[in-house]
């Protein structure tokens, strides 16, 4: 009962910020023109400054583990060639194969990761998931620049010199970037800044699901509901069930275990509504696959968990 307590009281404050932006555009608190401008913005410099700000803390080679990090990133990786190699037999149009593909293997072990690991495993466990948090985050947003700049436009092409270009730009790989050198160097800001820093970053995921629930259009569901069911199902259940298995068959155990299964069943990132939003992707689609992910994430992972620990996996 504890893991599904945490688990509803970790989803349902989400939750409940997506309804407070939906009501705060019916009323008209908010706007279109507001919300694309704070979309910038959060694009900009609020993501960037939370995952420098995250990535910055994290001590990351003394959790350092060789076989666990080629699992998790070369997992991902496979995901996406799977994606991109089966979604364009079933779905027409390049900007709902972008947020499709981007909404199920992109999960948000950024916001879920750390906290959720530390309820089961105490302070002593969370070292394998702090030790995945930079370069899955990374790799994440690498995939995603890649991803979006592929299915940019009508016809679906690896336009090398434009995805490079993208991912020299990218403010959150920037971001991504910084942070990792400033966690393996022995530089640290100043208190004033640090602060500074840690103000802006709290900005980010909260305001990102404001947002979201701003966007939201019930009628905008018409013509993506079974996208919609795929992506929930795939992202929530398929995939965490066959790369739970693969890692159990290679002998992960414990809080290396639980580290794969929560980053592998996490609800989809809030940041790729962002990142649709501001790469010419679908996203309306975006959107209603983190809110989709979010809602059911509450359920699976309390089930898979309770699995795990159920057989004296984790």
């Amino acid at each position: 009962m504890s893991v599904f307590w945490f688990s509803f009281n970790g989803i349902t404050p989400l939750i409940l910020l997506v309804l407070l932006g939906f009501f705060l555009k019916h009323y008209k608190i908010i706007d279109q023109t507001m919300i694309d401008k704070t979309t910038s913005f959060l694009f900009k410099v609020a993501f960037p400054v939370a995952l420098f700000n995250s990535i910055n803390k994290i001590e990351i080679s003394e959790y350092f583990n060789p076989g666990m990090f080629i699992f998790a990133i070369g997992t991902i990786v496979g995901i996406v060639a799977i994606l991109m190699l089966i979604l364009p037999r079933f779905v027409t149009g390049n900007k709902q194969r972008g947020a499709m593909v981007q909404g199920i293997y992109r999960g948000n072990y950024l916001l879920l990761g750390y906290p959720l690991a530390q309820n089961l495993f105490g302070e002593s466990g969370v070292g394998p998931t702090a030790m995945l948090l930079p370069m899955v985050i990374f790799t994440y947003n690498v995939l995603a620049v890649f991803v979006l700049e592929y299915y940019r436009g009508e016809e679906a092409k690896v336009k090398y010199l434009k995805v490079l270009a993208g991912l020299v730009r990218n403010p959150l790989i920037i971001g991504a970037i910084i942070g990792a050198l400033f966690s393996w160097s022995p530089w640290s800001l100043p208190l004033f800044l640090s602060r500074a820093v840690d103000d802006v970053g709290k900005i980010a995921n909260p305001m990102a699901l404001i947002l979201l629930g701003g966007q939201f259009n019930w009628s905008r569901l018409e013509g993506r509901i079974s996208l919609l069911a795929w992506a929930i199902s795939l992202r929530e259940f398929v995939i965490p069930t066959l790369t739970t298995l693969a890692a159990v068959a290679l002998g992960f155990r414990g809080p290396e275990l639980g580290a794969l299964f929560i980053l592998f069943a996490s609800p989809t990132a809030v940041t790729s509504f962002i990142m649709a939003k501001t790469m010419n992707s679908d996203s309306d689609l975006a959107s209603q696959i983190v809110l989709g992910t979010t809602l059911i994430s509450g359920f699976s992972l309390f089930l898979g968990i309770y699995i795990l620990r159920a057989l004296a996996l984790i």
